[in-house]
């Protein structure tokens, strides 16, 4: 795991190129092209990244799926892009068990789907070490993870 310092100053890039995007194309595209444009604005912040990261879903150690996220960045960032009308609960979730399988320090989930663009910085939390050995529901559900702004995750 990176140093605090360090992944903050990831994260404050990561959502100054979002900004950057969001000003420059607005809102109303499809997620493709916010994730193109953040492509060449995370180069310009000299980010190192990848993009379509298949992770394996695994259900008693026998893999029933993949699920990809959108960028892992420096490999201990998760940065997931939507545009929708608001962000949803699921959303925060599903972000909470990509943490969990690539064992990031934080996520971010983006929303360009508004006239303002929308952020959560999603933090895990001591428990989720070791999630991947334990099933789902052996953690209660309010206390998975909670996003960096404070918000509970219900």
């Amino acid at each position: 795991m990176a140093l605090v310092k360090e992944v903050n100053e990831k994260v404050y890039k990561i959502i100054g190129s979002c900004m950057e995007v969001h000003r420059v194309l607005g809102p109303g595209y499809p997620v493709d092209f916010y994730k193109k444009a953040l492509e060449v604005e995370l180069k310009e912040k000299e980010l190192t990244f990848e993009t379509e990261k298949s992770l394996d879903i695994n259900y008693k150690e026998i893999e029933v799926g993949k699920q990809t996220i959108d960028f892992l960045i420096s490999g201990d960032v998760v940065l997931m892009i939507r545009s929708q009308d608001s962000l949803k609960d699921i959303e925060i979730q599903q972000i909470l068990r990509c943490l969990a399988i690539t064992e990031s320090s934080i996520g971010v989930l983006v929303n360009f789907g508004n006239v303002k663009i929308q952020y959560k910085r999603v933090l895990p939390n001591y428990q989720q070490k070791d999630m991947r050995k334990e099933p789902y529901r052996s953690v209660g559900y309010r206390e998975i993870g909670k996003t960096r702004e404070g918000n509970p995750v219900v």
